[in-house]
């Protein structure tokens, strides 16, 4: 299995009023894990699209285990999980401070080309 870890700073726009991060955007944080696990691969996205290759979320899955807030270091461990003929399947375990465990959870990714 490839994994790969990346660490972000939990951004104020990213938060709610009190500071914590709205539900919605550990999405975005998969999808930096994701981007940068494929990076680390040697396969950057955006090299991909030009072929016209386009990797689509089919679904998500998501459990919250506790609050990220403002400032937090957030350490995106993502791992491949399943590959399929036109699918792949990530997994991801996202910690805070004190390796925290905040959210884990999976997408699913369909390739579509672009051509048809």
């Amino acid at each position: 299995m490839i994994e790969h870890a990346v660490t972000v700073r939990v951004r104020y726009g990213e938060t709610d009023q009190m500071g914590v991060v709205y539900h919605a955007n550990y999405l975005h944080y998969f999808e930096e894990g994701r981007t940068e696990l494929l990076r680390a691969a040697g396969v950057a996205y955006s090299d991909l699209e030009k072929k016209g290759v386009f990797l689509v979320v089919t679904g998500a899955d998501l459990r919250y285990r506790a609050a990220a807030r403002y400032d937090e270091l957030l350490r995106i461990v993502t791992r491949v999980a399943a590959v399929g003929k036109a699918s792949l399947r990530f997994e991801y375990l996202i910690r805070g401070e004190g390796d925290r465990l905040l959210t884990e959870g999976a997408t699913d990714l369909a390739s579509v080309d672009a051509s048809k």
